[in-house]
């Protein structure tokens, strides 16, 4: 099965993050985009993961979660993206202000599942919502000097972030699905 972990968000941020996707779909060429219900922000890529080892995951996270506070996330204004300009890999909303707690809570993650035998990231953790993968922009009028998209975004409500999810990513019929196997109440 093929995991990872992340924080899922609310209809109502899901419909703001998927109008924005549709901003991008007016400036593209070709691009892939996640499914609206698909929209995360990933604290950790597990990938193809044992049957067997979930458990222990499992129980890993409720001890990680029950350590962890609530905190709040703020989205950014601007939209990014990894890759050459003329093809974005990535096309992304990162976030603003202070998310050290956010931070905190990804390391302690990271550590929990080294612990069970699952690659530490090379890259240091860049927190953002992938939007579209593999995007051609129609012209390069859309990229700003300093590595960001001249799309405009509306601003988002801050939101409260009180748990964070084990999610299996599955192929149904074609489509990638996402199902949250536990969500972890943060306590701490």
């Amino acid at each position: 099965m093929k995991l990872f972990i992340g924080i899922e968000f609310q209809p109502e941020i899901l419909d703001k993050l998927y109008s924005l996707q549709n901003k991008i779909r007016e400036k593209v060429r070709t691009a892939r985009f996640p499914a609206r219900e698909n929209l995360h922000l990933t604290l950790q890529f597990l990938g193809q993961t044992p049957e067997e080892a979930v458990e222990a995951i499992k129980n890993s996270l409720k001890m990680v979660a029950h350590d962890s506070r609530l905190f709040a996330l703020s989205f950014g204004d601007e939209l990014g993206y990894f890759g050459p300009a003329d093809q974005a890999r990535v096309v992304w909303l990162g976030l603003k202000d202070d998310y050290l707690v956010l931070l905190e809570l990804q390391k302690n993650i990271a550590q929990a599942m080294f612990v069970l035998g699952f690659a530490q990231e090379e890259r240091g953790y860049s927190p953002h919502i992938t939007l579209a993968r593999d995007a051609k922009f129609n012209n390069s009028q859309v990229f700003m000097k300093n590595g960001q998209l001249d799309i405009p975004v509306e601003p988002f409500p801050a939101i409260s972030v009180i748990n964070f999810s084990l999610i299996e990513s599955r192929m149904v019929q074609g489509r990638i699905v996402y199902q949250a196997l536990e969500r972890y109440r943060l306590d701490g």
